[in-house]
């Protein structure tokens, strides 16, 4: 069915509101209950409830829980919670709770609850019914000391309820068993047992603006010289879907629950604990309503009291020089690898090993050495100058691997001749790490197109250009440019860019089918440039550069229309457009003699806090402009530069020593950001000039995602001639196939008549070389090696030398090249016509927690049909038009609207965004328009 898409730009400023904790429904924050120390462990099991369970009728659940065999109880308890139907309302009912036969309570659950923000039960955030029940919302919680009733093996509760009116629910969510427990195995296992009765709700954040993460703490103080085992943290939830967690700061990995109100999750922290101190649990919810019961943190460790002496009569790497020895157990604890904070590992970039080792005594270890390996390849030494008996050390190891691939690394402590190590089966530990390669890194330097001088100038232009939004199979993008060309000037030669962005089957990253035409012509790019992220779950979406030679196409000055096609044959593929540059080098007789460098390609950068964790520098797109320049000569120089996704005043332009910002302002628009003709004369270098874009810190406004694509260096002189004459290079095709023998004739020219003599070369994924004839051509038999790039190079004395890059490709899938095309053309007219006045939704300034003014705009159906119209928000992840742009009251994914055919409908804009909602700054977004017949 044909659809019809119109857009409006969305701008904002947020100032931020400031939330402190959750007052709106009230709970009971987890604390601890019970601690101590056992060898055998602490067991764990649970009932979880199900759907299936009546409802306003008598229930009964019982659960069998196992313990081992050789079971000494130290402590336990028995948890179970009842749903009783009302967050509030007082329905009332019974719960009997059993313990291997022996009854632990029979209550009466007939309290009502009362939101804190209402005034809470007098005053309370909950109700405590008696010394071991409460209620927060709908649900009772009963907990009971069951120590002196567990077994080892078998032992069943059991839970009964019943209503007292006809609202009880009833329904038994969890029937818990908490035991510590000896085994006679000798080993030192810590425990501590934190429960409450915990809410977290969307409440607080809808009616009051605040957000609430819940925390717990729990108390660590291992023996001074023991050495950590194993940690484990286990949470026991109320919620069907189940929440976000950290543990000192580290986030853990939310399960699936395994019921259908109810769950819980073990992780193993030992990497994460801090062995002294206060150890910190933050819970936070992921859908509308979470309740946290129970947090239980085990630690296991072993002591040492060895007094044995070695004697180590070998070499000393650790460089001691005192003859007394210590009598010390040095071994390496933990091995994390980072990048600037990030759990994760790039290829070629500086990434972080940190090593700690511990001395586990008995006496303080004096000067040692720790290496790390990586494949059993070394990559560092370093000292440590000493090491008290239990205590440790974390010593961080710059590590830049070059392969995407798995790595072993491993951490070594070479104790040395004055350090006694009786135990070195812990001297050493190896870790498997996986490195990727991270597309966000400035790694596509843009390339030298083409460089040369003419008598005349050149022409930059992005016609009517616009962001396209998701153009489908079967749907075309078009671009119209206008060209004025000084009166007898001729085009020496023209290009056309086409910039592309977001292209995706369904969720899954492309590479883009697509045809180009051009004035009718069917054209094929040149060159293709692109680039992706490479890693994660999301938004792994390739973007990308395509140029295309239009010389031909381009005779004068006139309208030039480009129509871009979605050829893909799957109906869910889409690629979303930035916009078509043209580029035009003329001669004018009358003009300047200029030099220029033309530089293309695409390389995605990103500083976001989803960049994975990437520095400025780390994200800088270099752009070199190779040749000398003589500076007594040179009258003046412009530079153009072109950011697909710019519009961040926080992104640095370097030329040389220059060095600005707020430059790239959204101009035309932040999809297409254009600096033209920047002025640079005073920045010049007589040779290999070099610009930079560099994003911003993650810091300034959340950093920024960019896309940098073409540049272009004009150098005009004084005198109308460059002191050196510089050479362009051309090729009768830049594309070549891998593993196939092609001709190219390559042409040499310089103030635009031919070069004999000149050396044409070439290097990378083809060699070989030529000299010019008395045409200025050279013929070479191109055979790649490789799919990549190849540089042809062309110099000669007296001139400047200049380059040009051609692409090696593998073979089409057919096998074969088609022997012959035809281009295909058709004129479309809508079938459904809507315009939308205005065109642009300024909010201005919006506090948080605030909802913002209201804006009105006006849909047109201008067709002959009746119309249903959808609206649809592009923003970033999680930004603030997508959580709260409202349309018509209510949030705009549900927006809905039917226009007749020739007439209008008026609706309304607001946003309305939490006071922790967590960015400020200034926005943009598009709020777009699809319309369909009716």
């Amino acid at each position: 069915m044909p659809r019809k898409l119109i857009f409006i730009l969305l701008t904002l400023m947020l100032s931020s509101g400031v939330c402190l904790a959750d007052n709106y429904v009230g709970g009971i924050p987890l604390t601890s209950v019970q601690n101590g120390t056992v060898d055998g462990g602490v067991y764990v099991d649970s009932y979880y409830g199900t759907a299936n369970q009546g409802i306003n009728d008598e229930k009964t659940i019982g659960h069998t829980f196992t313990l081992p065999d050789n079971a000494e109880i130290g402590w336990a308890m028995l948890l179970t919670t009842v749903y009783c139907g009302h967050m509030q309302n007082n329905y009332e009912g019974t719960a009997n709770v059993s313990f291997n036969g022996v009854t632990l309570g029979n209550e009466t659950l007939n309290v009502p609850f009362n939101f804190i923000a209402n005034g809470g039960n007098d005053g309370e955030a909950y109700v405590q019914v008696n010394d071991h029940v409460n209620k927060v919302t709908s649900d009772y919680m009963m907990y009971y000391d069951v120590t002196s009733l567990v077994e080892a093996g078998e032992n069943t509760a059991v839970v009964n309820t019943a209503p007292l009116d006809g609202s009880f629910d009833g329904r038994i969510k969890l029937i818990t068993l908490v035991v510590a427990y000896n085994d006679g195995s000798g080993d030192k296992i810590r425990y501590q047992i934190n429960r409450g009765h915990d809410a977290d709700t969307y409440y607080v954040e809808d009616y009051q603006g605040e957000t609430y993460v819940g925390s717990t703490d729990f108390e660590a103080d291992l023996p001074e010289g023991s050495s950590l085992v194993d940690a484990e943290l286990t949470v026991v939830h109320m919620a069907s879907t189940d929440g976000t967690y950290t543990f000192n700061g580290n986030n853990l990995i939310s399960g699936t629950p395994q019921g259908t109100y109810c769950g819980s999750d073990t992780w193993d922290v030992k990497d994460d604990l801090k062995p002294t101190g206060e150890n910190t649990l933050t819970y936070d919810r992921n859908a509308g309503f979470y309740k946290c019961a129970l947090a239980i943190l085990t630690t296991e460790y072993t002591t040492s009291s060895s007094d044995d002496t070695g004697d180590d009569t070998g070499d000393d790497p650790s460089g001691n020089t005192s003859e007394e020895t210590s009598s010390s157990d040095l071994g390496v604890q933990t091995v994390k690898v980072s990048h600037n904070g990030l759990a994760k590992a790039w290829d070629n970039l500086n990434n972080t090993v940190s090593v700690t080792v511990i001395n586990n005594g008995p006496e303080d270890a004096g000067s040692f050495v720790l290496e790390l390996y990586s494949d059993d390849v070394p990559v560092e030494s370093r000292q440590v100058t000493g090491l008290a008996n239990g205590t440790t050390e974390t010593v961080d190891f710059s590590w830049k691997p070059e392969e995407i691939k798995d790595y072993t690394l491993k951490a070594v402590v070479v104790p040395g001749s004055i350090i006694s190590d009786a135990d070195t089966t812990n001297n050493e530990l190896s870790k498997t790490q996986e490195v990727l390669h991270n597309g966000y890194a400035g790694d596509n330097p843009l390339e030298s197109y083409a460089h040369g001088t003419v008598k005349g100038n050149i022409i930059y232009d992005y016609g009517n250009s616009s962001y396209s939004n998701k153009v489908f199979s079967g749907d075309t993008y078009s671009v119209s440019h206008s060209l004025e060309l000084p009166e007898g000037a001729t085009v020496k030669f023209a290009r056309l860019y086409n910039f592309w962005t977001w292209s995706a089957t369904a969720t899954v990253g492309v590479i883009p089918s697509m045809s180009l035409q051009f004035e009718g012509n069917a054209l094929t790019p040149e060159a293709e440039y692109d680039d992706q992220k490479g890693w994660g779950s999301v938004y792994d979406y390739p973007t990308g550069t395509w140029a295309y030679d239009i010389t031909g196409l381009v005779t004068g000055s006139g309208t030039y229309t480009t129509v871009v096609t979605n050829t893909h044959s799957d109906t869910g593929n889409f690629v979303c457009f930035d916009g078509i540059a043209l580029l035009v080098v003329y001669e004018d007789s009358s003009g300047k003699e200029i030099e220029y460098w033309i530089n293309e390609g695409c390389d995605m950068v990103s500083t976001m806090s989803t960049s994975g964790s990437l520095t400025p520098e780390e994200a800088t797109v270099e752009i070199p402009f190779e040749g000398s320049i003589d500076l007594s000569n040179v009258d003046e120089a412009h530079l153009w530069t072109t950011v697909q996704s710019g519009g961040h005043d926080g992104i640095c332009l370097e030329f040389n020593e220059m060095n600005t910002s707020g430059i790239y302002d959204s101009t035309p628009y932040s999809d297409l950001d254009i600096d033209e003709a920047r002025s640079v004369g005073t920045y010049l270098l007589t040779e290999n000039n070099r610009a930079r874009i560099i994003p911003p810190l993650v810091t300034d406004n959340s950093g920024d995602y960019m896309v940098p694509s073409n540049s272009i260096l004009v150098v005009s002189y004084k005198d109308g001639t460059s002191a050196t004459p510089a050479l362009s290079l051309s090729a009768s095709t830049l594309n070549v196939t891998v593993g196939k023998e092609t001709e190219v004739v390559y042409s040499v020219t310089g103030d635009d008549s031919p070069v004999e003599g000149a050396l044409v070369n070439l290097s990378g994924c083809a060699t070989g070389s030529g000299t010019t004839d008395a045409n200025g051509t050279v013929a070479l038999a191109v055979n790649a090696s490789c799919e990549g790039a190849i540089t042809a190079t062309a110099s000669k004395d007296g001139y400047k030398g200049t380059e040009l890059t051609q692409q090696a490709r593998e073979a089409s899938s057919s096998g074969s090249d088609p022997d012959a095309e035809a281009s295909l053309n058709v004129t479309l007219i809508p079938a459904v016509s809507l315009t939308l006045s205005p065109n642009s939704l300024d909010f201005g300034t919006v506090s948080l927690g605030t909802p913002s003014e209201t804006l009105n705009f006006t849909l047109q159906n201008n067709g002959d049909t009746s119309i249903k119209v959808t609206a649809e928000v592009v923003d970033q992840e999680d930004g603030p038009f997508i959580t709260g742009l409202l349309l018509d009251q209510s949030i705009w994914s549900s927006y809905s609207k039917a226009i007749a055919a020739e007439s209008s409908e008026t609706s309304e804009a607001q946003l309305d965004l939490p006071a922790n909602y967590p960015s400020t700054g200034e926005f943009q977004g598009r709020l777009l328009f699809w319309a369909e017949a009716a």
